[in-house]
């Protein structure tokens, strides 16, 4: 259902996710193990507290890694009260938030944590408007939240989510989590029906509506693919598009990929259930 340049997540890549859909930018922390990098947030130390003493960020952390982002968001919230300010924690917050609405079924109960992720997140852009896992985030909530909008209203946000990818690919043009966001954008407006397409682009016309193209969507979600391999969000992303091109042999290499992949982030497991029953025949799309 929000991640300075860096290199590809596997290297050295200390940051975004699902979403994700999902960032980089780790500000002042320092990644303890390469393997937990990618663009759902790195799991990092904090050097800003006294030795020995365990961060809201590091505990956070933990508790998100470990499948739970409820935990993590009350903790960061609790910590959020002390210092409104704290763009580490505020960019932690808007994921945790935005992965928990992910999770959820229906609009309603998505909404219950995406409209809070909204805001967290403009909070993280204000508090370091170069940050790029803020800005990471803050688009994942705007493409999520867009899925449950009103038709002006998921314009406005898709224009949004539009503007935060582009903004995160000026400072670090091989940012996967951008990519992702830009190739689900693309691969959501084609996916309407051409009419509603059409009257769209007339009556609410942004760049997120009048540039979209599959050709788009399938550059965007094979670059993330190819940036950051290790994701499962998106290497299922790509699976998606293959699937819904008509492309079955490329669908199906990229849900195995999906299927290759360890589980590090609260939404992997359900892809990988999705993943599975359509390689066994029991999803029929």
């Amino acid at each position: 259902m929000p991640p300075p340049p860096r290199a590809r997540p596997g290297a050295a890549h200390a940051a975004v996710t699902l979403a994700l859909l999902f960032v980089i930018g780790v500000g002042h922390t320092t990644a303890q193990d390469p393997s937990w990098t990618g663009p759902l947030g790195p799991k990092a130390l904090d050097f800003r507290v006294p030795a020995g003493v365990v961060s809201p960020v590091a505990q956070a952390d933990d508790l998100y890694f470990a499948g739970d982002a409820e935990g993590a968001l009350a903790l960061l919230e609790r910590h959020l009260e002390a210092a409104p300010d704290d763009y580490d924690v505020l960019w932690r917050a808007t994921r945790a938030a935005v992965v928990l609405g992910v999770l959820e079924q229906g609009s309603r109960p998505q909404n219950r944590w995406l409209d809070p992720a909204l805001e967290l997140g403009h909070r993280a852009v204000a508090a370091h408007p170069g940050g790029v896992d803020g800005l990471y985030w803050r688009g994942a909530a705007h493409g999520r939240r867009a899925m449950n909008a009103a038709p002006r209203y998921a314009a406005e946000l898709a224009q949004q989510m539009f503007e935060d990818a582009h903004a995160i690919l000026e400072l670090d043009a091989r940012h996967g989590g951008a990519h992702n966001l830009l190739g689900k954008l693309n691969y959501e407006v084609m996916s309407m029906s051409r009419i509603k397409r059409a009257m769209g682009r007339i009556f609410m016309g942004n760049d997120a509506l009048s540039a979209a193209s599959w050709e788009l969507a399938e550059h965007h979600l094979e670059r993330a693919a190819e940036m950051w391999p290790e994701l499962v969000l998106f290497q299922y992303d790509l699976a998606e598009l293959h699937r819904k091109r008509g492309s079955e042999e490329e669908a199906r290499e990229a849900y195995e990929r999906v299927l290759e992949l360890p589980a590090m982030h609260p939404p992997d497991e359900r892809l990988q259930q999705r993943a599975q029953d359509y390689l066994a025949g029991r999803d029929d799309g």
